[in-house]
């Protein structure tokens, strides 16, 4: 297990150096702790009974940059917290911070091969950590069990998808975990709600990676609209489950559903108001008399002949206005699920106006 190659390396790492560690994870949780190596200050006995760091102490590692730095950094003792000089090595693993190493040094600084060694040995730590941390965060993150700043340490930052892959539940996680495995730097998962979930960049090949796991899983696949960092993951992980709902319905979709893609179904996942978000009718909102046409258009049928009788309207300008409505909404009134779309969102705007 990971926890216990960790705990290998750390103990492994203090008998090499004579000095007492500990490794916390990115929200200053104590994940594991040496044997007791030269000096132990108080600090040290408190946080391996209560498996965390005083809120003071916390307060004085940060003010000395622990938090930001990606190099090692001495924070001198305190006296008055009951805290030895203590050197931090910041755990980082594909630029993701998922932890930080702290070693006791007390009133005698490491040598520099010391040193040396324990900044290699962190970065064997941090990717044991990385392997098992950034799906347990995405995990914790997706439940409201932790806050998007703190997550940030071990999944990173800036533009996301969330990819979605809905099979039988028994063997997902380990379909998927498998087929992750075969990859150089797989993508952090984690399983919900009977999908495996992937945490992917904004440049990575969602659709490419969706069919193959789909495939793997015996399943569907679906992939959210790009977001543009951890802030609205939440939103993309209802995105993403509901294009692989949605591919699972619908075999026209394929194996792999793109929320902006998903045309009605994308009103039946959410038919609440579009409050923020555009939706189908967005470009009609200052059109109003388009809007008008539309619904009569639908509400007929598609009777040309009807809807401009009704709206007193010469056949040629009927034309014009369907032409018009087509361009701003990048819909076409001869496809008959982009005419249930519009149609759904007209009567939903109605029914949500009440």
């Amino acid at each position: 297990m990971i926890a216990d190659d960790v705990q290998d390396l750390l103990d492994s790492l203090a008998t090499a150096v004579g000095r007492g560690m500990a490794v916390d994870d990115p929200e200053g949780r104590v994940v594991a702790h040496s044997v007791h190596h030269g000096e132990v200050d108080q600090v040290r006995a408190q946080a391996i009974l209560s498996r965390s760091v005083p809120a003071e102490v916390g307060a004085w590692q940060e003010a000395h940059g622990v938090a930001t730095t990606s190099e090692p950094v001495r924070v001198p003792a305190n006296p008055a917290l009951g805290m030895a000089a203590r050197l931090c090595v910041p755990l980082l693993h594909h630029n993701r911070r998922v932890g930080s190493l702290w070693v006791i040094e007390g009133e005698g600084p490491l040598t520099s091969e010391q040193e040396a060694r324990t900044v290699r040995d962190a970065a064997a730590i941090a990717a044991l950590l990385d392997d098992g941390g950034s799906s347990h965060a995405l995990r914790r993150l997706l439940g409201g069990e932790i806050t998007t700043g703190r997550a940030a340490g071990v999944l990173g930052e800036g533009p996301l998808r969330l990819l979605a892959v809905r099979g039988d539940q028994a063997g997902l996680g380990e379909a998927v975990g498998d087929e992750l495995a075969r990859m150089r730097r797989p993508p952090a998962f984690t399983v919900l709600d009977r999908h495996a979930v992937l945490l992917l960049g904004g440049g990575e090949d969602a659709r490419a990676l969706g069919e193959l796991l789909a495939a793997r899983a015996a399943g569907h696949a679906g992939v959210s609209a790009l977001h543009p960092g951890l802030e609205s993951i939440r939103r993309a992980h209802r995105e993403a489950a509901a294009a692989a709902r949605a591919a699972a319905a619908e075999p026209a979709l394929g194996p792999v559903a793109r929320w902006p893609e998903l045309g009605v179904y994308r009103l039946l996942a959410e038919p609440g108001p579009e409050t923020g978000r555009p939706g189908p009718l967005g470009p009609l909102r200052e059109h109003p008399a388009l809007a008008v046409t539309l619904e009569t258009y639908l509400d007929h049928g598609g009777d040309a002949q009807e809807t401009a009788r009704l709206l007193h309207l010469h056949r040629t300008s009927l034309y014009y206005r369907l032409a018009r409505i087509e361009e701003l909404t990048g819909r076409s009134l001869k496809d008959g699920s982009h005419r249930l779309e519009l149609h759904l969102a007209l009567k939903l705007a109605r029914w949500n106006a009440v």
